[in-house]
């Protein structure tokens, strides 16, 4: 069964369609039977059909892909000290920040004014489906293989420098917040599985990363400006 290397961690996939082998693929690595493997992700027939019947319209590979994603994030989630956080990463000068928001709220369009901005700088980490996780001590945010509908990501990592909720505003502000002021909307951007015990475990994680880890409520507009507001926020300085 191939190998992949998905935050720092070996992941024995067998994808049966090839919507999830070619999303897989960058993240493959060349092992030999002496390599751990950490997760092992499988996906049966009649999950695919389970999850098919359910609705949204996806196809048979569409939902293995699905169910692919879940698998592993519960698995990060359960042993890994990791989590699955919908947002826009990307890296400047060595470090990770990451824009959470509601589908439509223009995270992606807040990121590329970074880019603007900052030019070659910037590294986008993923666009849609990052991973968040502890190792050796210290949070990183991790690319995966799901980067969303416009594919944009890196297989890379970077210490996580500070975590946005972001909002629209006419006035771009930005201020720090404590995880229980901004719960539903973490919950919304982690939550994957309704199991209570994984549900503690979020809680848990969110609680020891955002000790460490400025998290900010930003209120942007789509403006050049609101880089500037958010930068400042986690730097303290203009650049």
């Amino acid at each position: 069964m191939p190998i992949y290397r998905i935050a720092d961690l070996n992941v024995e996939i067998n994808p049966k369609y090839k919507l999830a082998g070619q999303r897989l693929e960058p993240y493959i690595i060349q092992s030999d039977k002496s390599d751990k493997v950490d997760i092992t992700v499988s996906v049966t027939d009649g999950e695919i059909t389970q999850r098919c019947m359910l609705g949204n319209n996806i196809d048979r590979q569409e939902a293995e892909d699905v169910l692919i994603l879940t698998k592993f994030c519960n698995a990060v989630l359960d042993g890994f000290d990791g989590f699955f956080f919908h947002s826009s990463c990307l890296e400047l000068d060595g470090e990770g920040y990451a824009f959470s928001a509601v589908s439509g709220t223009g995270k992606s369009t807040h990121t590329a004014l970074w880019q603007k901005h900052f030019g070659d700088r910037v590294t986008m980490i993923n666009d849609d489906k990052p991973i968040i996780r502890k190792c050796g001590g210290k949070f990183y945010v991790y690319g995966t293989p799901w980067m969303g509908k416009a594919n944009i990501g890196t297989n890379t990592k970077a210490p996580l420098k500070a975590v946005y909720i972001l909002e629209r505003a006419k006035e771009n502000r930005a201020a720090r917040v404590l995880p229980s002021q901004v719960l539903r909307q973490l919950f919304e951007a982690a939550v994957i599985d309704v199991e209570r015990s994984r549900m503690e475990r979020l809680l848990g994680l969110f609680d020891e990363c955002f000790s460490v880890t400025p998290l900010f409520l930003l209120g942007c507009n789509m403006e050049e400006n609101a880089v500037i507001t958010a930068y400042n926020a986690a730097n303290g300085k203009d650049k």
